[in-house]
């Protein structure tokens, strides 16, 4: 297919078409069909694809998982608390909270159902987050302490859940 030389009182005529208030669209030769001239905000805003369930339940467990850990580095880093007590526990849940707060506002996960997997990951934290601390002692002993590590070793068996203080194996 040749195309023929485009002049400028054909770039005069297509601005015209496309100017014409009469028209809600134009064609265009170049793609070969009309195109809108204005495209309504409803059909702009049904454009967005849904997040799956299984996505959406799974991005904010682990928020609530890294909320804990973030609690857990403050807590050790900053505070230096390395033992469990009552108290401990309080500022670590409160820490926990203000992080997960943080982080969904971050990611913008705050409806009813992604703030109930975030506490969900919040719980499989604390029962069984002292896991990652086995399966990468070196990494774990960067983020925390080695002396945290260390205690958290003593304490615990691998592939165990913590429930109360006390530690089942799996």
């Amino acid at each position: 297919m040749v195309a023929r030389k485009m002049d400028m009182n054909d770039f005069n005529a297509r601005i015209k078409s496309i100017k014409n208030p009469r028209n809600k669209s134009y064609f265009d030769p170049d793609l070969g069909m009309h195109v809108p001239k204005r495209v309504t905000r409803d059909k702009i805003k049904s454009i967005k694809q849904e997040e799956s369930l299984l996505g959406m339940l799974l991005v904010s467990v682990i928020l609530g998982a890294l909320g804990l850990m973030v609690a857990q580095v403050m807590r050790i880093h900053y505070f230096g608390l390395l033992e469990a007590s009552t108290i401990v526990m309080t500022l670590e849940v409160i820490m926990t909270l203000w992080a997960v707060v943080l982080l969904s506002a971050l990611m913008n996960k705050r409806s009813i159902a992604e703030r109930i997997a975030q506490i969900a990951g919040v719980a499989v934290m604390m029962v069984a987050g002292h896991n990652l601390i086995w399966r990468w002692p070196d990494q774990m002993a960067i983020v925390y302490t080695p002396a945290y590590v260390e205690q958290v070793m003593a304490t615990t068996t691998q592939h165990s859940i913590v429930y109360r203080g006390s530690v089942y194996g799996l």
